[in-house]
C-alpha cells in the first residue's frame, strides 16, 4: 500500500513538473496608437486625431508541447487617446480600462534561438470608471446651454491580429492590431438647462500596438 501511494505521489509530482514547465511568465508593456471612429460621419470631427497611448501589465504564455502552439493572456492597463476639435477648441480624450486577451499563437523555432510565430483571440475591456469627458458646449436661440461629451462604455470586447518573436527564450516583441468589436463610448448631447440628454453617435477605439515582455 505504501508503495502505491509513493508511486501515485511520483506520478503527480512529475506531471505537475511537467505542466509547470510549459507555462511562462513575464511583464509586458508597450505603445497604443489609437484611431477612434464613430458610425455617424456628421460628428467624426468630435475624434478624429490618432493619438499614443499606452498598456503595461503581467502576461502569461502556455506551450503545448510537440504542436507549435501555444496561448498567452494577460491583465493590462491600457490608455487610449483622441483629440476632440470643435470650433478651434481642441480637448483630449483618453479611455482608461483594463484589457484581457486570450491569443492562440502558432509559431516555429528558427536557429534554436527565435521562436517566431502569428496570432489571433479576442480580447475584453473594463473600463476604469465611466467617464465623461467634456468635447464642446454652445447655446441655442432657445437660450438653453447644450454641452457634449464622450462618454465610456460599461465593458468592451476587441480582436487582436498579430505577429511576434522570443529572443533567447525571454525578450518578446509583438505587433498587432486590436480591432473593437463593440462600441467603446458614444458622444452625447446634454441640456444644460433641463437635465435631459441624447446619444449622437457611437464610437469605437481600435489600436495599432507595439509591445515588448521580459518572460521570466
Amino acid at each position: 500500500m505504501k508503495n502505491h501511494i509513493k508511486l501515485i505521489f511520483l506520478l503527480a509530482t512529475l506531471f505537475s513538473t511537467s505542466a509547470l514547465a510549459q507555462f511562462k511568465f513575464g511583464v509586458t508593456g508597450g505603445l497604443n496608437i489609437s484611431k477612434f471612429t464613430v458610425s455617424n460621419d456628421d460628428y467624426k470631427e468630435y475624434i478624429n486625431k490618432i493619438r499614443p497611448g499606452f498598456f503595461v501589465g503581467p502576461t502569461a504564455i502556455y506551450n503545448v508541447p510537440k504542436t507549435g502552439l501555444s496561448f498567452e493572456s494577460g491583465v493590462f492597463l491600457d490608455f487610449r487617446g483622441a483629440t476632440s476639435k470643435n470650433n478651434n477648441n481642441s480637448k483630449s480624450i483618453y479611455c482608461k480600462s483594463l484589457q484581457i486577451p486570450v491569443n492562440i499563437r502558432f509559431g516555429i523555432n528558427y536557429a534554436e534561438t527565435v521562436y517566431w510565430y502569428i496570432f489571433t483571440g479576442p480580447q475584453f475591456g473594463l473600463p476604469l470608471g465611466r467617464d465623461h469627458h467634456i468635447i464642446s458646449g454652445k447655446s441655442k436661440s432657445t437660450g438653453h446651454a447644450l454641452e457634449r461629451q464622450w462618454t465610456d462604455e460599461k465593458t468592451t470586447f476587441s480582436w487582436n491580429f498579430g505577429i511576434g518573436g522570443v529572443v533567447m527564450d525571454h525578450i518578446q516583441v509583438k505587433l498587432s492590431y486590436n480591432l473593437a468589436l463593440r462600441q467603446t463610448g458614444e458622444i452625447q448631447q446634454i441640456d444644460l438647462i433641463d437635465g435631459t440628454s441624447k446619444t449622437l453617435t457611437e464610437g469605437k477605439a481600435h489600436a495599432c500596438q507595439v509591445a515588448i515582455s521580459y518572460l521570466f
